[in-house]
């Protein structure tokens, strides 16, 4: 069986695992992102002229 401490630490892994592949997950989609809003803002600039 699992002691307080031992929970804890696990606890303490899991949620920053989580928060480690959070952060990867926005890296890499930010590029991507980007590429949508330049996109997004020259539609809308080509239907206002």
């Amino acid at each position: 069986m699992l002691t307080i401490p031992d929970l804890t630490l696990l606890f303490m892994v899991v949620v920053s695992g989580l928060a480690i592949a959070f952060v990867y997950m926005l890296h890499e989609l930010e590029p991507k992102l980007a590429r949508l809003r330049q996109r997004s803002d020259r539609v809308l600039r080509d239907r206002t002229k």
